[in-house]
C-alpha cells in the first residue's frame, strides 16, 4: 500500500466511523451510517488534489543551483577532476544542459526582478566560485533559461543568503508563516536533489512536521563555564540552539535551500541537509523556519547588508525553581541593565515565546535584530523596584521593554556582502556591545558610553591620532553620540579636523584630533 492509499484510508476509517468490532462480533444494526462514507479511492484523489495544487503553486519558485570553483582559485583543482576534458569528451560549459556541476543546490525566488533566496552553506567562499541558476520562465511554456549569478549577501549565523540574477518576470515564491506549523502539519519539500532539477522543474517530496525547535549539532567547541551558558558562546549558527523545523518529508543532496511549503502552496520554511550527519541517509529533514525574524534577517541580505543581532548584556542560567533563565549576572551600562534588570530576575519570555532556560533565551535574543524592542516577561522576588516613574512589585511577572544591544559572534566562518560595514577615516565605529565580551565585561567603562572602537586600519588618520580598538567613543566634535547612526551620521557632515571624546581601559577621558584624510 502506497502512502498517499494509506492516509487516505486513514481518512476513510474516521470518516466512517470503524473501529474494533464490538463483543460479540456483530455490529448493532442502529450504529450504520446515515449516509455512505467516501471511498478510499475518492479520499485519495482528494489529497491528491490537495497536493498537486500546492507544488504548482509553489514549484515554478524553486530553482537549481550550481557552484563552480573560478579557473584561478584554490577550488578549482578540487572541482577540475568532476570536468576533464578527453579527446571523446571535451570539457563542457556550467551552464549547457549536459554539464552536471560537482556541487549543487536549490534556491527560492524572492522578487520578479530575479533575488534568489538559498542557504549559505550551499555558497560557500564567493571570492572562489561562481553560481549559476536554473529557473523555468514565468511566460514560456517549459523554456529553461541559464544565467549567471552575483551574491548580495550572506550570513553564516543564520546560514541564509541572497543571490542576484538578471531577469524579469519570475514567479516570487507565496511566502507563509512557521508560527502556524504544529507537530503532524503536512508539508511539502521543493528542491533539487542530485542536481537533476537543472531542467526547471523542481522535485518534490511530501510529509508530516515532526517536532519543532530542533538543534543542530555544536560545530564549534563548548565550555560550561562561559557566560552564555552551557557552551552556547561557541556555537557556530543560530540553528544549534534549536531553531529548525524537523520533517520526514525526503531530502536528499542538493535540497539545502529549498522550500518547505505547506498545502495552501505558501513557503513555512527553507530546507537544509546541513543538520544531518555527514554519510548516512536520514529520515528526517530539516528546514530553517521562515517567521518573523527570519524574514527581518531575509530583508538584510535582500539590501545586500549584513545582519546584525541582538544583544541584552546578562548572564543566564537555568532557573532551578522551574521556568524561565535565571539572571547572575547584569552588565552595568548595557541593554539589560539600563531597562532595570538585576540579578535574580528570572525570565520567562522574550516576545511571548518562552523561555525556559539559558539556553531558550539565548536563541530568542540572538534570533532578534539588533537595536530592536523586545518585551520581557520578568518575575521577581523581594521588595518593590523602582523602574522610571513606576513601582514593580516582587513576584509578579512583570512586561518589561529593552531596547537589545548588538550580538559580537565569533564565526568560524565570513559573512559577505556588497555594502561594505561603515568606517570613518579608517575607524570602525559600532555598539559598545559587539566588543569581544573579555573588553566589554572588565574595562572600566563610564555609564554613558554606548559606543566602541571596533577596528582601526593601520596607517590612517584614526591610527596616527591614537585611535584603538576597545576605547569607548562619548563624544563627536562635542556633541554626545550614543547611536552608531548618529555618529556616521554626524560623520558624513563633518570636514576638516574633528575633536572626538573617547574613554580608554583606565576609564579616563581624553580629547582627540582625528585629521581630515
Amino acid at each position: 500500500m502506497t502512502r498517499l492509499s494509506f492516509l487516505a484510508l486513514s481518512i476513510l476509517v474516521a470518516f466512517s466511523g470503524f473501529g474494533p468490532t464490538p463483543a460479540g462480533g456483530q455490529q448493532p444494526a442502529a450504529e450504520k451510517p446515515a449516509t455512505a462514507a467516501p471511498s478510499a479511492a475518492a479520499l485519495a484523489v482528494s489529497m491528491e488534489t490537495v497536493l498537486s495544487d500546492a507544488i504548482r503553486r509553489a514549484a515554478p519558485s524553486v530553482v537549481a543551483i550550481s557552484r563552480v570553483a573560478k579557473a584561478d582559485s584554490d577550488a578549482a583543482a578540487v572541482d577540475f577532476s568532476f570536468n576533464v576534458p578527453t579527446l571523446e569528451q571535451p570539457a563542457l560549459d556550467p551552464t549547457a544542459p549536459q554539464y552536471v556541476p560537482a556541487h549543487f543546490a536549490s534556491g527560492v525566488i524572492l522578487s520578479a526582478d530575479g533575488l534568489i533566496l538559498t542557504c549559505y552553506h550551499a555558497l560557500d567562499d564567493p571570492r572562489q566560485h561562481d553560481y549559476h541558476v536554473w529557473w523555468r520562465g514565468q511566460h514560456a511554456e517549459a523554456e529553461v533559461v541559464r544565467t549567471a549569478a552575483t551574491v548580495l549577501a550572506g550570513d553564516p549565523w543564520t546560514d541564509l543568503a541572497v543571490l542576484k540574477i538578471e531577469a524579469q518576470g519570475l514567479p516570487a515564491m507565496p511566502l507563509g508563516e512557521a508560527s502556524s506549523l504544529r507537530q503532524g502539519s503536512l508539508v511539502i519539500s521543493l528542491g533539487n536533489p542530485y542536481a537533476i532539477a537543472r531542467d526547471g522543474r523542481a522535485s518534490a517530496s511530501w510529509g508530516i512536521v515532526s517536532n519543532l525547535q530542533r538543534a543542530a549539532r555544536p560545530t564549534g567547541p563548548s565550555s560550561p563555564d562561559d557566560a552564555a551558558g552551557g557552551g552556547a558562546a561557541a556555537r557556530q549558527s543560530l540553528a544549534e540552539f534549536g531553531t529548525l523545523i524537523q520533517t520526514d518529508a525526503r531530502l536528499n543532496l542538493g535540497t539545502s535551500g529549498g522550500a518547505l511549503v505547506d498545502l495552501q502552496g505558501r513557503m513555512v520554511g527553507l530546507t537544509t541537509s546541513l543538520a544531518a550527519v555527514a554519510g548516512y541517509e536520514q529520515a528526517a529533514g530539516y528546514a530553517i523556519a521562515l517567521d518573523a525574524p527570519t524574514r527581518q534577517t531575509i530583508q538584510r541580505l535582500r539590501e545586500g547588508r549584513q545582519p546584525a543581532f541582538g544583544f541584552l548584556g546578562v548572564e543566564p542560567r537555568d532557573n532551578p525553581g522551574g521556568r524561565g533563565a535565571r539572571l547572575s549576572r547584569v552588565v552595568p551600562g548595557l541593554a539589560a541593565d539600563k531597562a532595570g534588570l538585576v540579578a535574580g530576575d528570572v525570565i520567562l519570555a522574550v516576545d511571548r515565546v518562552p523561555t525556559d532556560g539559558a539556553i531558550e533565551l539565548f536563541r530568542e535574543l540572538s534570533r532578534r535584530p539588533a537595536d530592536s524592542q523586545v518585551e520581557l516577561l520578568v518575575s521577581r522576588s523581594g521588595p518593590q523596584i523602582q523602574e522610571g516613574q513606576r513601582q514593580i512589585q516582587g513576584g509578579q511577572p512583570q512586561t518589561v521593554r529593552v531596547r537589545l544591544g548588538k550580538k559580537q559572534l565569533h564565526l568560524a566562518k565570513p559573512g559577505f556582502s556588497q555594502v561594505a560595514e561603515p568606517t570613518w577615516r579608517g575607524a570602525r565605529i559600532d555598539w559598545a556591545s559587539a566588543l569581544p565580551p573579555s573588553q566589554l565585561m572588565f574595562s572600566q567603562r563610564p555609564m554613558q558610553a554606548d559606543l566602541a572602537i571596533l577596528r582601526v586600519d593601520p596607517d590612517t588618520a584614526a591610527w596616527r591620532a591614537g585611535l584603538r580598538p576597545g576605547q569607548f567613543v562619548r563624544r563627536f566634535d562635542g556633541q554626545p553620540v550614543s547611536r552608531p547612526d548618529a555618529f556616521y551620521r554626524l560623520a558624513g557632515e563633518a570636514q576638516g579636523d574633528v575633536p572626538i571624546q573617547i574613554v580608554g581601559s583606565d576609564g579616563r577621558p581624553r580629547r582627540v584630533i582625528v585629521a581630515a584624510q
